[in-house]
């Protein structure tokens, strides 16, 4: 059982886990970099895993707010607040660049309407 698990997770990976153009970074195409890092990932904060790689900096989105509009179609926590996946695809399915869930500007309507 436990070989065949691996060489799914070694197919999936070799055709790939994107259903967009753009290219996802090897790190994230590896399960474990996220899934396994030193703890099972349900046991850990979610934007604390993101930003154990990715660095928070002045122009990121302010996390843990709960947005005065609710996104329709972005995941929030259960508090209804906003995490790193609430804009960012971290498996790069259906993502535009920089993971992001939608193309930035329709993102940022989503919670912030002109």
């Amino acid at each position: 059982m436990k070989k065949t698990t691996i060489w799914a997770l070694a197919a999936l990976l070799a055709v790939g886990m994107t259903g967009s153009a753009e290219a996802v970074s090897t790190a994230h195409k590896l399960c474990n970099d996220c899934h396994m890092r030193g703890m099972k990932l349900k046991e850990m904060p979610l934007d604390d895993l993101c930003l154990g790689c990715h660095p928070a900096n002045e122009t990121d989105h302010k996390l843990g707010v709960v947005p005065k509009i609710l996104p329709k179609g972005l995941p929030l926590d259960r508090e209804n607040r906003i995490t790193c996946i609430t804009c960012h695809e971290p498996h790069g399915r259906g993502t535009t660049g920089k993971l992001l869930r939608l193309e930035q500007n329709t993102l940022c309507v989503s919670c912030h309407p002109v």
